[in-house]
């Protein structure tokens, strides 16, 4: 084990014991990455930070479950992307699937168009998608989910979460190129 998963290990029995200092040590690294992270899944921001609220409640109450076997930080995220995939689950409306078609498609030069944005500007143009396309854009790029990760996750087949995906891919597209004409990909 090296010293990093050590110290992690540390950390967690600690908080398990209650030991308020090391609760405030891993509130103080995870809360921002989280509330990033939940950005990408909510509505809004107090929506975001209810979601890392109540995924920290379940890392605090879970948390003697953590082994060490990797980053704990890995592990607390986690743990709170499945807190906000339990909430969202409970909106079935913004995952609805009926009017998806099951096959998908790449839009073509997708990869190109995005590879000259900032972070902050695919952020934002990620943050403009409807729930279902953010979503299910966010799990398979972000916490690299397979589409049967995601079906299962979400409830819906693999075919819907493939064509969530390409419909997300080509809504960016759209976006990226009316905001950014000068990314757009020009096929030869």
């Amino acid at each position: 084990m090296t010293d990093a998963l050590r110290r992690d290990l540390a950390l967690a029995r600690a908080c398990a014991r209650g030991e308020r200092d090391a609760q405030r040590e891993l509130y103080a690294t995870q809360r921002l990455p989280l509330y990033r992270m939940a950005l990408r899944y909510a509505t809004d921001p107090a929506e975001a930070e209810d979601f890392v609220h109540d995924g920290l409640l379940r890392v605090f109450s879970t948390i003697g479950q953590y082994r060490g076997t990797g980053p704990l930080g890995g592990w607390v995220r986690r743990v709170v992307v499945n807190v906000i995939l339990q909430r969202l689950r409970k909106r079935p409306h913004l995952l609805s699937t009926d009017h998806l078609p099951q096959e998908s498609y790449d839009p073509p030069g997708f990869d190109e168009e995005m590879s000259g944005l900032t972070g902050a500007q695919l952020s934002a143009f990620i943050g403009d998608l409807p729930a279902g396309y953010r979503t299910v854009f966010s799990l398979y790029y972000l916490e690299e989910l397979s589409h049967a990760e995601i079906a299962e996750q979400l409830g819906i087949s693999v075919g819907a979460s493939k064509s969530q995906l390409s419909k997300a891919k080509a809504k960016l597209r759209t976006a990226i190129i009316a905001k950014h004409p000068q990314l757009q990909y020009h096929r030869k």
